[in-house]
């Protein structure tokens, strides 16, 4: 009894990581930058045009199955703060909110195939070497912390500083 609960706590938390919606509705923020990715994948006004009505309409057809998983996330997030959850509610609030995910997945995979569409074989090409280059972003971040790797230079530094008030443009000052 007492394993099968913290399975089903660790299951909820995961899913309070995600937030509603999952990973990806986070990226889903409004009108998002795009002038690095249009410069990197050599985008046309028109392609980022297109790219953002998908979003659009990829965000209004995954709104009613997100407005299910608001009160699924609140109803999980009140029993795991509960003194005593009962493991029946939390494991049935994470299976709704699974089979919710599920729901979702094919509408986020037709919407990302409409948008890969857009591009020009060139563009995929540089695509993929992005999303390889998104596959390091972990080993990226660790080998910064430990002071392997400058970050990169940019406005705002690592915990919304800024570059002046990190020497170099990193915390500890110049190697």
């Amino acid at each position: 009894m007492n394993i099968r609960l913290i399975v089903i706590a660790l299951a909820a938390s995961a899913l309070f990581a995600q937030g509603p919606g999952g990973p990806r509705m986070h990226r889903m923020s409004e009108q998002a930058k795009t002038t690095e990715v249009q410069t990197y994948l050599n985008l046309t006004d028109t392609q980022i045009s297109s790219l953002q009505q998908l979003r659009q309409s990829e965000r209004a057809a995954l709104k009613p199955i997100f407005q299910q998983m608001g009160p699924l996330h609140e109803s999980l997030r009140t029993q795991s703060q509960s003194g005593s959850p009962d493991a029946t509610a939390v494991g049935k609030l994470v299976l709704s909110i699974q089979s919710l995910e599920q729901q979702a997945e094919p509408i986020r995979s037709s919407f990302q195939q409409q948008a890969l569409a857009v591009l020009t074989a060139d563009q995929k090409t540089k695509l993929t070497a992005l999303q390889n280059a998104a596959a390091l972003m972990p080993t990226i971040h660790e080998a910064t912390a430990l002071n392997l790797l400058t970050p990169p230079k940019g406005p705002v530094g690592p915990g919304g500083l800024a570059p002046e008030i990190m020497p170099d443009g990193r915390f500890g000052g110049p190697r």
